[in-house]
């Protein structure tokens, strides 16, 4: 499609035309514009301070806002600065598809940012992302924390219980358990880009058939564990034929493994040093004692996920008990054997 550039332009909405040589139109994303030559529908360039040419707006684009254009301007300047670059450029066009920011890599590697402020759907994600894959692109997603692209609001926080969307969902598993975000308001930068680990949310529900109840998982809630970004370096990696940017930051599940496991080889060794162990070299502890040891770093339900599925914590059963308050305690048992 044509894409030169036009000064001048008819406002449809307004029915008036516009000249750019006088000045910047405001809010130009509210309405529709036509060439005042060929009678085509044009869109205003902001960082060029144009119109342009083109039938259908591509498929990424989104009306800007300022929000969105302080996204693109925060990563623009600030990774720059950490990653060793050959090129960078804002708003990169690549046939259909505008990068809200391109970076080159001294290695050779391509990274488009796509920083998300309105609401996008899960199919529409996907194909953005195998369109970059196709063009031997890396992509980097980032989410407004503070906009409508989220179920509700995110911040740098652990927090028990939130609502999460499909998309927000896709992302944090295409980057093998992180989604990336930022809060911006206006034109300030709330809160740098963060990473946060969602884990599954459950609560424990009385039952007619079992005096210990049943645990109730909620698809539409999660639990949140922030994560450490040391450096906002660049790291490109595949996964499932997609490409993928993320940052050089270590994935909050990984270390919440290590942690419990140095702090179940500590009770194994205390246990054998008290006797306090049986024939079968097993002794029994209580869920939420192993859970209070990483709890102020990793919430509880992170902890509890691992403690049940992690392939690190080896043959682990789980039981219930009722404790002298009449309370459901949960316990775990674990043969010394198997950390020692």
């Amino acid at each position: 499609m044509e894409d030169k550039e036009v000064l001048i332009a008819l406002n449809v909405e307004l029915n008036q035309v516009f000249n750019l040589r006088y000045r910047r139109p405001k809010n130009p994303q509210n309405y529709t514009w036509i060439c005042n030559n060929c009678k085509k529908q044009v869109y205003y360039n902001e960082y060029e301070n144009c119109f342009k040419h083109r039938g259908l707006k591509p498929d990424d684009f989104e009306p800007e806002t300022v929000e969105h254009k302080t996204m693109k301007e925060y990563c623009y300047n600030t990774f720059p600065l950490v990653n060793p670059i050959t090129s960078r450029q804002l708003e990169y066009r690549f046939g259909d598809q505008i990068a809200d920011v391109y970076l080159e890599l001294r290695d050779g590697n391509k990274v488009a940012i796509e920083c998300q402020n309105s609401p996008i759907t899960k199919k529409k994600l996907i194909n953005r992302t195998k369109k970059y894959a196709a063009k031997d692109i890396y992509v980097l997603w980032i989410f407004n924390g503070s906009s409508t692209c989220v179920s509700e609001e995110k911040k740098p926080l652990n927090i028990e219980k939130v609502r999460v969307l499909g998309e927000e969902k896709r992302v944090h598993n295409l980057y093998g358990g992180r989604i990336y975000y930022m809060n911006v308001v206006g034109d300030e930068v709330i809160d740098e880009p963060y990473a946060l680990h969602y884990s599954p949310y459950f609560e424990n529900k009385p039952s007619e058939t079992s005096i210990y109840g049943h645990d109730k998982y909620y698809k539409e809630y999660q639990s949140v564990t922030v994560g450490n970004i040391p450096t906002y370096k660049i790291v490109c990696n595949e996964y499932n034929g997609y490409k993928l940017a993320r940052f050089m930051d270590k994935n909050v599940s990984i270390s919440c493994t290590d942690q419990l496991l140095t702090h179940i080889r500590d009770l194994c060794f205390k246990r054998v040093d008290e006797g306090g162990i049986d024939e079968k070299y097993e002794f029994k502890i209580s869920v939420d004692y192993i859970i209070d040891l990483v709890r102020e770093e990793f919430g509880y339900f992170l902890p509890y996920l691992i403690l049940k599925r992690s392939r690190k914590i080896k043959n682990v059963k789980f039981g219930k008990t009722i404790d002298e308050n009449y309370n459901v305690q949960e316990m775990l048992t674990f043969r010394t054997t198997d950390y020692l």
